[in-house]
């Protein structure tokens, strides 16, 4: 399931971080990975992407757990997320979460 949601989002243009296991409440196993793309930081559009991705994952039976962005300041020398950063530049990111 999980591999068949990041090769649909991939191929619709989304970038796909590794995917994580955490447990649940009970203890039980989660696997989940970010769904990520630069964007303005406007209602618009992350609701045309939010209605892009949704579809993907009750497709293969997974959970949007929400979106998120991640900040960037822009008198920052350095880039606080390392190597990781390499998504990032000096736009919005959204940041869609799928167990």
């Amino acid at each position: 399931m999980l591999e068949k949601i990041a090769v649909d989002a991939f191929k619709a243009g989304y970038e796909v971080s590794e995917a994580e296991e955490f447990k649940d409440d009970d203890g039980k196993p989660i696997f989940c990975f970010d769904i990520i793309s630069e964007v303005e930081l406007k209602a618009e559009i992350i609701d045309a992407q939010q209605k892009e991705i949704l579809p993907l994952l009750e497709k293969h039976n997974g959970i949007y757990d929400g979106w998120g962005t991640y900040f960037e300041d822009p008198n920052a020398d350095d880039d606080e997320y390392g190597d990781d950063g390499e998504f990032f530049d000096d736009e919005d990111e959204e940041e869609v979460h799928v167990h």
